[in-house]
């Protein structure tokens, strides 16, 4: 039984290991530059650039099972989860603006709150959009 409900949901299980390592890379990277010394909206690009990298890799082979490097598919998952990327970083910023700057939340604890936001909005976004296993949508 446990098995089968892991057969189930494999895509869905790798998704939040590897969602969980972007996550992990974003948070840890956002903590390192802000102790270093970077202003806010800064270290938090920065951070969404590398988790941004780690993401688009595992996503694209691990997750969702898309090997293809050589073809207009993938560039067209190179672009548009690139453009996702970037509008779930527009939502990102706000967020940690209005959390951080507007109501005083804790940086890392609103990183935090953010992050499952974004977590969310990608996944969804991956998987319909994105890496769809359906042929039509990628040529």
């Amino acid at each position: 039984m446990i098995v089968n409900l892991i057969k189930k949901y494999k895509e869905l299980i790798l998704y939040g290991i590897f969602g969980l390592g972007a996550t992990l890379v974003n948070i840890i990277a956002f903590y390192l530059l802000r102790k270093g010394g970077i202003s806010l909206i800064p270290s938090n690009c920065l951070a969404w650039f590398f988790a941004f990298v780690f993401a688009f890799v595992t996503n694209k082979v691990i997750v969702f099972g898309s090997t293809d490097w050589k073809s207009g598919k993938a560039v067209y998952e190179l672009i548009t989860f690139t453009a996702a990327r970037l509008g779930t970083l527009v939502v990102d910023t706000a967020m940690m603006y209005a959390m951080v700057d507007l109501m005083k939340i804790n940086d890392l604890i609103s990183k935090v709150v953010v992050n499952i936001v974004v977590i969310i909005i990608n996944y969804v976004l991956s998987k319909f959009v994105i890496f769809n296993k359906k042929e039509g949508l990628r040529n």
